[in-house]
């Protein structure tokens, strides 16, 4: 038999579908309120705490284990093995494909957003050849479903994005053909969407009487899918027999079916198959106790618990691709079946400072026959406390230990501060606060009292004082006392002018009386300077433009605080004209006077004598030819109404006029004993000097040189008299000679 690939037209898919819908609608109606009762199934959300649990004295702990579905990621999905228990019945949704064989039916809406290998989807397509695909690009709605086929999953052949449940060619269009069905049951978080694929006959003649039968369930929030497979014949011809039960990814390279359900010509009856996302987990287990806490986070836990019944509950919290979280719980009780009770008595709430007397009250034992051991190391059966806590006591009679504890509360005395001793002028209300740091002021009651007198009438946990003396409180909360007192007594009124300091007027001078720990606004002050008073100066500052004693007496209602500070010149002021130094007849120079201070001014001297018009911090000059001995040159810089100073020595060098001699007589007179080039060392820098005799021998070096050549060679032998040539090398550039200097002296040995 050829099967044709058929192009339906949207007429008669309407038509097909607005016939059935009129014949149906009764029917589907009274079968969805009985698939309403079927709401939760197997792959939704969920967490079994496990069956209540009863122990003993003999055996005070137990085990507890909870399972829930573990789910994760849809980026990846673990495929197992299910009991078949179709979770909903066949038959009864809404129908699509019906009567039209290899069709897409139209976009279906999804009542939760569905996640599947990544992605989130809103709709979905039904293929009538046992199909569900959320790709509805490449799977138009109401288009062709292709039923020809070869290739296994993974395959960009098949279609993308699709659950196949299982796919085949199967003909929905035979008389007499199931009707392929969605529904959707349950209710938030967990509502399943449910395609029935219910006898639908194998397509053509060389598969007559073959049908197929499956379920397809996909859960919210989990995102599993459940594939229940009741009937699937092999044996048909047709297309090779092929169907293949699994799930693929948007471009076909990644996918999962069940051992031996891949593409090929394989029979099922009454299985199912699970595909779970097992990417990163999206859920969170914790067990708790009864507060309510976090006590553990593996499924299994054991627990001791002390008290005659208690309730744990398991808690799962699923995190959903669209980012709901769910939360899921089941609780267990464990009881305990003790021979006898043990009471300590009612909570307690006392004073501190207090004792109280706690007792283990046997109910159905002997105490005689029991031992005791409380929480304080104790032994006794009764205990004596002085202190807030849960005491607890094992009570054991026997085999059997009963644990009890009982929350004794001291309550604490009033914490109340009245501060320390008041030293005041009254210029300021002075308020006394007696509130309790630790109770609410309003549920304390006070009295006052004055150097031992009960103030009348003064009962508020505030009192404002007008007078000196000794004042204390009584604070009561609950027979609870406490008392607390101060003295008031007048404050040594302290005014500060600072330490004496030197000044030079050069900017604004301005004295300020500072009030020390009270409010200046509310004082009179008065200035005095060296004794006399300064008339009209009654403000806590002062501009001054003289030097002297500066006195200040402030008053404060009946206090009064006095200071002085003595304002003098200063003497410190520092200018340098940095190291005497030499130079050259006629040679340019600047003296610079350096100082830290700002806005000086400057006047020059020469050997005492003022040179006039000379009032910049640099002063250019040149000594000239024949001056006799040293020059002292004197700067005098003046800040306001100080001044500094700062004198500098210049000397001619000892050779002429800086020029390089051309005759050496080492005869020890003081005259010319030795080539003494100084100045061009001081100038420039000598690298090297090199003397060579008249036939062009070197006969002296000297790296560094300044005046160390006295006629001698390099073996300090006196050369003999003549006339020898130099090379002078320079660090830098001279301004003279350049970078060398050449040229001829003449030596003359003294005769012996």
């Amino acid at each position: 038999m050829n099967k044709k690939l058929l192009h339906y037209s949207q007429s008669c898919s309407l038509h097909l579908k607005d016939n059935f819908g009129r014949q149906a609608l009764l029917l589907f109606s009274f079968l969805f309120l009985s698939f309403s009762a079927m709401a939760q199934g197997p792959g939704c959300p969920n967490v079994n705490a496990g069956p209540d649990v009863e122990i003993d004295c003999g055996d005070p702990c137990v085990d507890l284990t909870a399972s829930f579905l573990d789910t994760g990621e849809t980026t990846s999905y673990e495929v197992t093995s299910i009991p078949f228990d179709p979770p909903f019945p066949f038959t009864g949704g809404t129908p699509v494909s019906v009567n039209t064989d290899d069709v897409w039916s139209p976009a279906i809406p999804l009542p939760f957003d569905f996640c599947f290998f990544g992605e989130t989807y809103s709709e979905m397509v039904i293929g009538s050849n046992a199909v569900i695909s959320f790709d509805l690009t490449n799977n138009p709605p109401n288009g062709y479903c292709s039923w020809s086929f070869d290739e296994s999953i993974p395959d960009p052949n098949l279609f993308f994005t699709t659950i196949f449940g299982p796919y085949m060619d199967i003909n929905p269009a035979v008389t007499g053909s199931g009707q392929i069905n969605y529904a959707v049951f349950g209710d938030a978080p967990c509502r399943t969407m449910v395609v029935n694929f219910p006898g639908i006959p194998y397509f053509g003649s060389a598969c007559s009487g073959l049908d197929l039968t499956s379920q397809v369930v996909i859960y919210e929030t989990t995102n599993v899918i459940e594939v229940y497979v009741e009937n699937r014949p092999a044996g048909c011809s047709w297309n090779d027999g092929n169907a293949v039960l699994g799930i693929q990814n948007q471009d076909g390279t990644l996918g999962y079916t069940p051992p031996g359900r891949n593409t090929g010509d394989w029979s099922a009856t009454d299985e199912a198959w699970r595909f779970t996302p097992n990417g990163a987990s999206n859920v969170v287990f914790s067990w708790l106790d009864s507060n309510g806490d976090v006590i553990g986070t593996d499924p299994t836990i054991n627990v001791c618990p002390t008290d005659p019944t208690t309730t744990y509950t398991a808690q799962a919290v699923y995190t959903n691709c669209n980012g709901d979280i769910i939360t899921e719980t089941d609780e267990v009780v464990v009881t305990r079946v003790d021979g006898f009770t043990v009471d300590l008595g009612p909570d307690q709430e006392l004073c501190e400072a207090q004792s109280y007397d706690i007792t283990a009250e046997i109910t159905g034992g002997n105490p005689a026959d029991a031992t005791f051991l409380w929480n304080t190391g104790e032994t006794t059966q009764t205990i004596t406390v002085t202190t807030s806590g849960t005491y607890t006591v094992d009570v054991t009679i026997g085999t059997c230990t009963v644990t009890e504890s009982v929350d004794i509360n001291f309550n604490e005395l009033p914490v109340i501060e009245l501060g320390d001793n008041i030293e005041t002028c009254f210029d300021v209300p002075v308020i006394l606060d007696a509130s309790p740091s630790n109770y609410n002021p309003a549920d304390a009651t006070y009295e006052w009292s004055l150097d031992g007198v009960v103030i009348a009438g003064e009962t508020n946990p505030t009192l404002t004082v007008t007078q000196y003396g000794m004042y204390s409180v009584v604070v009561n909360v609950s027979d609870c006392e406490a008392t607390d007192e101060l003295t008031v007594a007048q404050a040594p009124l302290a005014v500060s002018l600072g330490d004496d300091f030197t000044t030079c007027f050069e900017n604004t001078v301005t004295l300020t009386a500072e009030a020390i720990d009270f409010d200046p606004t509310n004082a009179t002050f008065e200035w005095s300077l060296d004794g006399v008073v300064i008339a009209g100066e009654t403000s806590s500052t002062l501009e001054i433009t003289e030097i002297g004693v500066y006195t200040v007496t402030a008053t404060l209602g009946s206090c009064t605080a006095t200071d002085s500070v003595e304002v003098s010149f200063r003497d410190d002021l520092e200018v340098s004209l940095g190291a005497d130094f030499q130079t050259c007849p006629n040679e340019p120079q600047t003296l610079t006077a350096t100082t830290t201070e700002e806005g000086a001014t400057y006047q020059w001297y020469l050997n005492g004598t003022l040179l006039a018009n000379e009032t910049n911090s640099t002063l250019e000059f040149s000594v000239e030819v024949g001056t006799v001995g040293t020059q002292t040159y004197t700067v005098v810089m003046s800040v306001g109404g100080c001044s500094g100073e700062d004198s500098i020595d210049i000397m001619l060098y000892d050779v002429g006029q800086c020029v390089i001699s051309e005759g050496l007589s080492p005869n020890g007179d003081g005259y010319n004993d030795n080539l003494d080039l100084t100045f061009l060392n001081d100038r420039t820098g000598i690298r090297k000097l090199q003397i060579f005799n008249r036939l062009g021998t070197l006969v002296y070096e000297q790296n560094n040189y300044t005046n160390q050549w006295r006629g001698q060679d390099k073996d300090s032998n006196d050369l003999t008299t003549g006339t020898y040539f130099y090379v002078i090398d320079f660090v830098g550039t001279d301004a003279v000679y350049g970078a060398q200097a050449t040229g001829w002296i003449y030596l003359n040995q003294e005769a012996n």
